[in-house]
């Protein structure tokens, strides 16, 4: 499984924005060989707007985020800016119950990406951690609907995770536990807490 996840500035109304992606994101990606799921929320600041894809490889990926990008420079214009991107292998992954969210056909989930700096020569470690303590208290945790985990393909130093929870209070819940995972398991080779951008989705949809 692969992990997409594109970062923008607001440069407009996050409404126009939403439905920009509802009209066209998504078909655009729906029925490609290869998407899983996808998506799209403002963070609670305000002030970036965050879309996650999910692909069954990285070739997929590439294949569909470059249709989606000669799209986006003239469909998003004005919009968005200054976009980033990271990207790798999911080294973990689940899902609970996945669902489309179209419109107000169904309630929004709350997405939490977390992103751990200075990684190198811990790896055994930290993956240790996520696949003996981390995953099954997320997994475990009232509301989970899915996880994702991985290295940033750009800065291998770089760990990315991706929560969604049914509501607010599931996933910031989860994210303190996580966090008392971490400084307990660690020790004197704890990390940085992790930089963390959250928000409710406006988009949610999934592949055949």
């Amino acid at each position: 499984m692969y992990v997409e996840i594109e970062t923008a500035r607001l440069a407009g109304p996050v409404d126009e924005v939403v439905q920009r992606v509802r009209d066209h994101v998504v078909p655009l990606l729906q029925g490609r060989p290869g998407f899983k799921g996808y998506c799209a929320f403002a963070s609670e600041a305000g002030d970036a707007f965050h879309s996650i894809g999910i692909f069954e490889s990285r070739e997929s990926a590439e294949e569909a985020m470059a249709r989606l990008r000669e799209w986006a420079g003239e469909g998003m214009r004005g919009l968005v800016e200054g976009a980033e991107t990271i990207s790798g292998e999911a080294v973990f992954h689940d899902v609970e119950a996945p669902k489309e969210q179209q419109r107000d056909r169904h309630r929004p989930l709350f997405a939490v990406i977390r992103t751990y700096h200075g990684l190198p020569g811990q790896t055994e470690t930290m993956h240790s951690i996520v696949s003996k303590k981390t995953l099954p208290a997320i997994e475990g945790a009232e509301g989970f609907r899915g996880f994702y985990s991985f290295r940033d393909e750009a800065e291998p130093d770089r760990a990315v995770s991706v929560t969604l929870f049914d509501t607010r209070e599931d996933a910031l819940r989860t994210h303190d536990a996580v966090l008392a995972i971490m400084r307990e398991r660690l020790g004197d080779m704890a990390y940085d807490l992790p930089e963390m951008v959250a928000g409710e989705t406006a988009v949610l949809a999934t592949g055949e």
